[in-house]
């Protein structure tokens, strides 16, 4: 089980030591971010830990909230009975009096309880209910956005609620990289040139909006075509002079390049040259991101960038991040019942209702040249 220390320990004597079994996902784990500030707020004094999957923990080691980010690996180091004891063990080597289990998984549970933590606060399905000490009635399926799920388990625990707003950090460095690699992909010029007019001048030094375009998602169903993402790059370049960079994950560059291939106007490929820090920051230096809905939108939400977000198969009610007016979400219904949880449908309809031109008009306002975050700021 790695560790990543995070804040300053907190050790007061008889001090509340908390841990929080956290979520598999990107976006789920910026979802917890208000719950995690609310149980801080609630037990300033106390020692907070959150462990969660290895692709997670990036997103909470700047969290101001947290004194400690534990790896649990269970598709690794942590997996079978053999890896779950190796975990409870390390667990209970930290004394924890008290477990918020914001994920339902049974198998969280009985580390948890192999651990000897005396306080055990999770959402009661039918097998593990009796593991917990309060347990709370689970909402009925597809009811409740992701925030609100957590934060009305930690209402059953007296923890009250201080607000949905994400929380996460990115340093002066990682916006210091952020420009460096926009200006090296050359969407992003150092300096504009002056005018004699005062002001800036044109051509080279000219401000222009850039575009940060996020194609993946976690499957397929909820991927926006290529070739629409390729048509509007286009057209933000024509019709707005835009930047435009396709960024993601290492996994996502071939996405990316066949988007690329089909595009007239070559975007900037920068798949996999960011950690998750360095691309929150990135989304600070852009006039606006377009994104499926997918760890990067929530990101981009959680840093208050200017962003699209694209949904289809799945409910923006549920899963977008919380309204905002930097936040703009299409959504593609045609009456089918969502969420939807195919991985594969013949015909993906539902994102297909959403068309270049409806992104671009959500886009339009943000795109004037020499306004906001630019290709020359």
């Amino acid at each position: 089980m790695r560790k990543w220390r995070v804040g300053s320990a907190r050790m007061e004597t008889g001090a509340p030591r908390i841990v929080i079994m956290g979520v598999n996902w990107l976006g789920d784990a910026l979802f917890m971010t208000p719950a995690i500030r609310a149980v801080r707020r609630r037990h300033p004094g106390a020692f907070l830990a959150c462990a969660v999957p290895p692709r997670c923990r990036e997103l909470l080691a700047g969290n101001p909230h947290l004194d400690l980010v534990l790896t649990f690996d269970e598709r690794g180091a942590d997996r079978g009975m053999t890896g779950l004891w190796r975990f409870s063990r390390a667990l209970r080597a930290h004394r924890f009096d008290t477990c918020f289990l914001f994920h339902r998984s049974f198998t969280r549970a009985v580390g948890v309880a192999l651990a000897g933590i005396p306080r055990r606060i999770g959402y009661a399905t039918w097998k593990r209910g009796w593991l917990l000490t309060t347990a709370a009635p689970m909402p009925p399926k597809d009811t409740v956005h992701k925030v609100a799920f957590f934060l009305n388990l930690l209402a059953a625990a007296g923890v009250p609620s201080d607000g949905l707003g994400y929380d996460f950090v990115s340093s002066d460095e990682d916006r210091r990289y952020a420009r460096q690699l926009l200006q090296a992909a050359g969407v992003m010029t150092p300096h504009p040139s002056p005018s004699p007019h005062g002001g800036e001048g044109r051509g080279e030094g000219r401000r222009r909006p850039i575009v940060a375009m996020h194609a993946g998602a976690n499957w397929d169903l909820k991927r926006w075509p290529p070739a629409r993402f390729a048509r509007l790059g286009d057209e933000l370049a024509e019709r707005f002079g835009a930047g435009v960079v396709l960024v993601g994950a290492a996994g996502d560059r071939p996405m990316a390049e066949g988007i690329a291939h089909r595009m007239r106007h070559p975007p900037a490929i920068l798949c996999g040259q960011t950690t998750l820090a360095q691309l929150g920051a990135l989304f600070t230096q852009v006039a606006a991101v377009v994104s499926n809905d997918s760890g990067p939108l929530h990101l981009a939400s959680a840093v208050g960038a200017r962003a699209v977000g694209l949904f289809g198969p799945t409910n923006p009610v549920l899963t977008a991040p919380p309204p905002s007016p930097t936040l703009r979400v299409l959504f593609g219904s045609i009456g089918c019942p969502v969420p939807c949880y195919r991985h594969w449908c013949p015909i993906n309809l539902c994102l297909r209702q959403i068309a270049p031109d409806d992104v671009l008009e959500a886009l339009a306002p943000w795109l004037v040249p020499g306004e906001g975050p630019c290709a020359s700021c």
